[in-house]
């Protein structure tokens, strides 16, 4: 009996360990990143041309003298570079600060960079440690992608700003912009750290407006100043001239900054402007009305516009400020102006002297936003010419400015039932953490727009050749950057075009895992609408991935069965974990219903759990059955002349099989299961063509079957155990 009462005490142990949460006995606290360096810094890195200067700029005081000065920048793809002080520091009455310059060597890589700062003043060393604040461009860019979003307010909005985050990192633009109200309130130590976890985990130069919300009172914005830096500034891009105005805690701009504005602009007239601040010019009757274009003769008409209520609220406030910025933006030529702070979409465009100048508020991601409102983003092309995609900055493309909403969204909707968070999924399987020798990648977009030339990276480890790895299936082309430990291997020129699916896998190891479906299952009623039923259940697999997962549901014990209709993956979830996190809707779902969720990876291996919910649980069910197949593959080696495919089939059945035939019914709705594309041309590496599956899907039957054949083997493995201690 010793080793039943040991047993027994290893399993209590084990289910106490699983509901007692780790604890942290380090205690998260927010940098303050820019109290002493206030440029660059991660709200706004310096673009810098391979061979120039990276300017850098101390806030000390003047007679607080800066000596042995060096400067580091480092990535995980290039390592580090130490850049050469040009010159001497310098104090600035302007900037109220020194300001150290560094030549960018022509060996350093293009890419985006922290940096590591030391020196010495007034008897202290100083050791500043600033990420993602220089981005070194090869030259100047002769266009400029990006995506411009905000109003997240964590902590309340993180889902939606983890997965405008994970989208964004896929999108892959130029740059990313985030316009203002990045925490709900700035004193809030978890607001900064929700956010600034998904802030550094953008892999893209990224740029952050300060909104009312990170203002501790007026006037007075203390943690922005001391984390993110400056409240307004202007960014230089080669032909490009980006204005970050600060609009501050009551929505308007003061007379001093425009000028400031102005100047900046008078300066530059060659370049292509864009201006972005919080509080849009324009109010909510351009959008109530659906007004889309607006003819003026010259700016003396902005009196008109303020008496017929076009002019938001707060600046309708400041008349002067308000008439001030309009006349600015139209006489040096501001023609894409880029505004949030509404929740909500509102678009105008100004006509003036036959020029179109463009009024963009967009919805962003929120927390809080209208019933049936949808959380998104706008991207946009730039030429150098002063040209720009206007097609893009409306969903559908091409759409009506003043048809609403008209953001890219990132949801189904405010209050929507079945609610989908996320209309371009996509995970890494298993874990893309450099561990693995073979890892897959899934894409899945469910909008109707094409994403060009996504990002897709594999994280490998370097203890085998970069040869041994074979992509499936074959890519357009392949980058593969080297590192002490890692191969980072991108598969270039894939755009995920609208509806559709993406998928690779590559491989250094055959596939002898299947998946593993967890058997915590949950099951939610909606309150909105009781009919529909939401559902979340996560699968890991140690081989080459999760490739695919199906819910299917019987409310008869298991005479019919129907699929789920609705599914949604959690894409920041199984970027995190691991594991292919899905969330699927059920519609009319009963007490006492029988759930089969069936699992297959990218091998090929299928593998199935029945559930059963009742009163509100979800639990593990056993039936009588059936038979399974496990098919155990390695990579197929593809050339000229052979190919080898190597893979071993395992069949055990009762006597007794029972198939239940499952129908799958598609839709135009966003949550339809899009059709594969994927495009071929030589690469440098190996390459093998995708395997063919090795049958059918397993019948709910089947999966009956296996849970009886599996208590059973458990049952009798205990029988065993008890009686050697028996004796």
């Amino acid at each position: 009996m010793k080793v039943a009462k040991a047993l027994t005490a290893l399993v209590l142990l084990a289910l106490l360990a699983s509901v007692i949460p780790a604890c942290n006995t380090t205690a998260s606290v927010v940098q303050y990143y820019a109290k002493i360096v206030k440029y660059p810094t991660l709200a706004y890195p310096e673009p810098v041309v391979i061979g120039k200067d990276l300017e850098v700029r101390v806030a000390l005081p003047e007679n607080t003298k800066l000596s042995g000065v060096s400067l580091t920048i480092s990535s995980p793809y290039y390592g580090s570079y130490a850049l050469k002080l040009s010159g001497n520091p310098s104090y600035s009455t302007k900037w109220k600060a020194w300001i150290l310059k560094f030549i960018v060597s022509k060996d350093v890589k293009p890419g985006f960079y922290d940096f590591t700062l030391k020196f010495s003043a007034g008897g202290k060393s100083y050791n500043v440690v600033m990420p993602h604040a220089v981005w070194v461009l090869e030259k100047e860019p002769g266009k400029l992608k990006i995506i411009v979003t905000g109003d997240t307010k964590t902590p309340a909005g993180r889902p939606y700003w983890f997965e405008m985050v994970a989208e964004a990192n896929l999108i892959h633009p130029d740059a990313f912009f985030f316009d203002g109200d990045e925490v709900d309130r700035p004193t809030m130590m978890s607001a900064w750290l929700y956010f600034l976890r998904g802030w550094l985990s953008l892999q893209i130069p990224s740029y952050a407006i300060i909104g009312n919300h990170e203002y501790e009172k007026a006037n007075e914005a203390i943690a922005w100043s001391n984390i993110m830096g400056y409240r307004n500034y202007s960014v230089t891009i080669g032909k490009f001239l980006i204005l970050a105005l600060d609009s501050g805690m009551d929505g308007w701009v003061p007379m001093s900054q425009l000028q400031w504005a102005e100047n900046i602009l008078k300066n530059n007239p060659d370049k292509v402007k864009i201006m972005i601040f919080h509080h849009p010019l324009f109010g909510y009757k351009i959008r109530d009305d659906k007004i889309a274009e607006i003819k003026v003769s010259s700016v003396n008409d902005f009196d008109n516009l303020l008496k017929k209520g076009f002019i938001y609220g707060s600046w309708a406030d400041h008349p002067k400020e308000a008439k001030k910025l309009f006349s600015i933006i139209l006489k040096y030529g501001v023609h894409l102006v880029f505004t949030a702070h509404t929740h909500t979409d509102i678009n105008n465009v100004v006509i003036y002297n036959g020029t179109k100048y463009y009024f963009i508020t967009m919805s962003g991601v929120p927390f809080d936003v209208r019933e049936n409102d949808k959380r998104g983003f706008r991207l946009i092309t730039v030429y150098a010419n002063g040209s720009f995609t206007v097609n893009t900055l409306t969903y559908p493309p091409g759409a009506p400015l003043n048809k609403y909403p008209n953001s890219i969204p990132i949801d189904s909707g405010e209050g929507t039932v079945p609610y989908i968070l996320g209309l371009i999924d996509y995970y890494y399987s298993p874990s893309n953490d450099g561990k693995h020798h073979a890892v897959s990648f899934k894409a899945i977009n469910h909008l109707n727009e094409t994403f060009n030339n996504i990002f897709i990276e594999f994280k490998l480890p370097k203890d085998i050749p970069i040869s041994k790895y074979k992509i499936i299936p074959k890519p357009p082309k392949v980058e593969v950057i080297k590192t002490s430990n890692y191969y980072y291997l991108r598969i270039l020129n894939v755009n995920l075009t609208p509806n559709s699916v993406i998928q690779y896998t590559v491989a250094a190891t055959p596939d002898n895992d299947k998946p593993q479906i967890s058997n915590k299952v949950t099951i939610t009623q909606s309150k909105k609408d009781p009919t529909w039923f939401e559902g979340v259940v996560s699968v890991t697999d140690k081989g080459w991935g999760v490739k695919d997962i199906k819910v299917y549901y019987s409310t008869d014990g298991g005479k019919s069965w129907k699929e789920a209709q609705v599914y949604d993956i959690n894409t920041p979830a199984s970027l995190s974990s691991g594991s292919v996190v899905l969330n699927f809707w059920i519609k009319g779902l009963t007490n006492n219903a029988l759930l089969n969720i069936t699992a297959t990876d990218f091998a090929n291996h299928t593998t199935f759990k029945v559930f059963k919910y009742a009163n509100g649980e979800v639990t593990t069910f056993t039936t009588t059955t059936t038979s399974t197949t496990t098919t155990t593959s390695s990579p197929t080696t593809t050339s000229s002349s052979t190919t080898t495919t190597s893979s071993t089939t395992t069949s055990t059945s009762t006597t007794t099989t029972t198939t239940t035939s499952t129908t799958t019914t598609t839709s135009t709705t966003p949550q339809t299961t899009p059709s594969t594309t994927s495009t071929s041309s030589s690469i440098p590496l190996t390459t093998v063509q995708s395997q063919t599956p090795s049958g059918q899907p397993l019948s709910p039957a089947v999966v009956i079957g296996v849970g009886i054949v599996a208590i059973v083997i458990v049952g009798a493995i205990m029988y065993i155990i008890l009686r050697k201690s028996a004796k």
